[in-house]
C-alpha cells in the first residue's frame, strides 16, 4: 500500500481539510473533473482508501484518551500526585501570576467519586446479569372469560 506521484499528493492535500475537490487540484488533477476524481479515488481506489482509513485511525488514537488513560489520570488527581490547577498568587499593583499546585480537596474527593462509580463501588441496587425465563400459563375457566350467563346486569 504505497502511494505514488499524483495519489500521494492528493493524500497529502486531501488530509490538510479533507476537501477532495481541492486536493485533486493540488495533486494536478483536471479542474473540470477534480470532484469525480477525487470520488474515484477515496471510494473505489484500494490504496487511497487503505491511506485515509489509516490516517484517521492514528488520529483518533492521538486525540481520544483512552480508558486505562483516564483511570490513571483520576487516581493521580485523587492521591495529590499531579499538578492539576493553577493558583493565583497576588504579586502587587493588582497584577497576580499563576503557579501549579496540587489539586484541592475538592478535586481530589470528585476524582474519588468518579472512580468509585466505574468501579460501581457505590450502587444501591444489585445489578442482575442473564436472562430470566419467563412462562405464561392460561389456567383461567372458560366461564370466567366469558362471563356467567346466569349474572344479570
Amino acid at each position: 500500500m504505497t502511494l505514488t506521484g499524483k495519489k500521494k499528493r492528493f493524500f497529502e492535500e486531501y488530509i490538510i481539510d479533507r476537501n477532495g475537490a481541492r486536493a485533486a487540484i493540488a495533486a494536478g488533477y483536471s479542474e473540470a473533473y477534480a470532484k469525480q476524481r477525487a470520488y474515484t479515488l477515496l471510494h473505489n481506489d484500494e490504496d487511497v482508501r487503505a491511506a485515509v482509513d489509516e490516517w484517521e485511525r492514528r488520529q483518533h488514537e492521538e486525540k481520544t484518551a483512552e480508558r486505562n488513560e483516564v483511570i490513571e489520570f483520576l487516581t493521580e488527581v485523587m492521591r495529590g500526585e499531579s499538578e492539576v490547577e493553577n493558583i493565583p498568587i497576588f504579586v502587587g499593583d493588582g497584577e497576580q501570576r499563576f503557579r501549579k499546585g496540587l489539586p484541592s480537596a475538592k478535586d481530589r474527593l470528585k476524582a474519588a467519586e468518579l472512580l468509585g462509580k466505574y468501579y460501581a463501588m457505590f450502587t444501591d441496587k444489585a445489578q442482575i446479569d442473564g436472562a430470566v425465563p419467563v412462562q405464561i400459563i392460561d389456567n383461567i375457566p372458560e366461564c370466567a372469560v366469558k362471563g356467567d350467563e346466569n349474572d344479570e346486569a
